[in-house]
């Protein structure tokens, strides 16, 4: 069964990504932080991650940057799941796939980005 990895510190919304992640077939667990989510990674491997750009305290970027900085995590498929603007082509380069708009994304959408995130670099 696929690994994700769900970095959101909102429960409502973790829940709701986790139910898309249990409707492509996919184990998946929640860290409300970044410090979290590289314990969670070091300990569970997943297959991929979802990751909200504002947690409690913090953003994504600095957890992108440390992910980007071990050899063995730098090409983990990521998704930011955001309601904030942000553009691709800032965030491609720190290893993101795709971006999911929290405003106006579609359940089918989501569990299509999900499956094709999980099934990158498959063998």
């Amino acid at each position: 069964m696929k690994k994700l990895l769900i970095v959101e510190d909102d429960k409502n919304w973790a829940d709701i990504l986790g139910k898309f992640a249990a409707d492509v077939g996919a184990e998946h667990q929640v860290a409300v932080s970044g410090g979290q989510a590289i314990e969670i990674i070091d300990d569970w491997q997943p297959d991929a991650l979802i990751l909200d750009m504002l947690l409690a305290g913090e953003t994504a970027i600095a957890l992108l940057n440390e992910l980007r900085s071990y050899a063995d995590l730098a090409s983990l498929p990521i998704v930011v799941c955001t309601n904030i603007d942000v553009k691709m082509d800032d965030l491609r380069p720190l290893g993101v796939k795709t971006i999911l708009n929290k405003t106006s994304m579609r359940p089918n959408e989501a569990r299509a980005i999900f499956r094709e995130v999980l099934n990158d670099g498959a063998e």
